[in-house]
């Protein structure tokens, strides 16, 4: 293989594909980039054998070939380099790295043992608009469990039904959905994204001005961006799917309401915030909600207390009720508007949080009883 590359394309892509390697004992090939020359690209390719980044960068071809190269030392190296061109050259299954003024040699392994990164057919799938998905999964992504015992709710939940589709997190405390309208109709179709792959999902499509293809198979799925205005593929994810079955979430999402208020979103953000300070390690605060206006209280015997109050517009009865102060913190930065809708349920009902100008995100949070 020989080729020449722009550096500030290269150092990009290995940026990205280099995020799902790490230090594999086991499997020391896990911890390299397989490099292909392809006519026009270089290939590239990382895989963890959960999930797999095929990435193209355009490049001037002159001899083909393949070989996997350790991804952090290239990655570190190419971008300390100074010079706008580089060429790669493969000898055998080393690479020799040439500037005007630099020159390296990286020791590789051969292409043969690097694992096969499967193809998803395309027969069923769907485009996505790029911005609506990585800017969806950017609002739920967080909110995933952290912890195994319940694996399927340590995903991204995906319904396509009709013209929608739906992404789901929860981590059983709170829970994000977000819906996203479909240029095309959608038999139903339901799957559990590892989180990870939603991340990789964001860090390899949030720049792509075209839609996205989600290509699906019962255990596993592809999302394919291309290049614009054509046909070739610029990034390819491929990603196992979490098995079992995501709970009845829709049951969770409360449909009437005893209070609503509707209040500034930065004057909440910034009265929480406060109040957090004296919250302690419960992280916990209290809202009362009266008449025409909402209290925040926060106490703690060995830091002090503290209480504001805001001016709002309120629905309903009168209610007082405690949450986590982080949980509200994370769910109100996710809205972006000005005013937000609050719907609450007293102490014993879960609260939703809305935009006041878009119903298609929705953020539910559980209450702490009292004691």
């Amino acid at each position: 293989m020989k080729i020449i590359i722009l550096k500030e394309k290269l150092k990009k892509a290995l940026s990205l594909v280099e995020k799902i390697t790490g230090k594999n004992l086991t499997l020391p090939i896990l911890n390299n980039v397989l490099i292909k020359s392809e006519e026009g690209f270089l290939k590239l390719s990382t895989t963890d054998l959960e999930l797999g980044i095929n990435y193209w960068v355009p490049a001037k071809v002159e001899a083909q070939g393949e070989a996997t190269i350790p991804v952090r030392i290239f990655s570190n190296l190419i971008s300390f380099l100074n010079d706008d061109k580089i060429d790669l050259e493969l000898k055998e299954n080393n690479l020799n790295i040439k500037t005007d003024n630099h020159k390296s040699e990286i020791k590789g392994l051969d292409a043969k043992d690097f694992p096969i990164i499967p193809e998803v057919g395309s027969e069923n799938s769907v485009n996505v608009d790029t911005k609506d998905i990585t800017q969806g999964l950017l609002q739920v992504i967080d909110f995933a469990s952290v912890t195994q015992v319940r694996p399927e709710l340590s995903g991204v939940y995906f319904s396509f039904q009709g013209n929608e589709l739906k992404v789901v997190t929860t981590d059983s405390f709170r829970l994000a959905e977000k819906t996203i309208l479909l240029d095309q109709k959608m038999e139903p179709q339901t799957f559990i994204l590892p989180r990870n792959a939603g991340r990789e999902i964001i860090n390899l499509f949030s720049e792509n001005n075209n839609d996205i293809k989600f290509c699906f198979s019962p255990n596993q799925i592809m999302v394919q961006g291309y290049f614009q205005d054509t046909e070739k593929p610029s990034a390819q994810l491929v990603s196992r799917l979490i098995e079992g079955e995501y709970p009845d979430y829709k049951a969770v999402i409360p449909k009437e309401f005893k209070t609503q208020v509707i209040i500034s979103r930065d004057e909440l953000l910034s009265q929480i915030k406060s109040a957090s300070l004296f919250s302690g390690r419960t992280n916990e605060i209290k809202l009362n909600v009266k008449k025409e206006k909402i209290e925040i209280i926060s106490q703690n015997v060995d830091l002090g207390d503290t209480k504001s109050s805001i001016s709002v517009v309120v629905k309903g009865e009168e209610t007082s009720v405690n949450f986590n102060h982080k949980f509200l913190i994370d769910g109100l930065s996710q809205i972006k508007s000005s005013e937000v809708i609050f719907e609450l349920n007293g102490q014993e009902g879960p609260g939703l949080l809305k935009s006041s100008e878009d119903n298609s995100y929705v953020y539910v949070i559980m209450p702490i009883k009292a004691d």
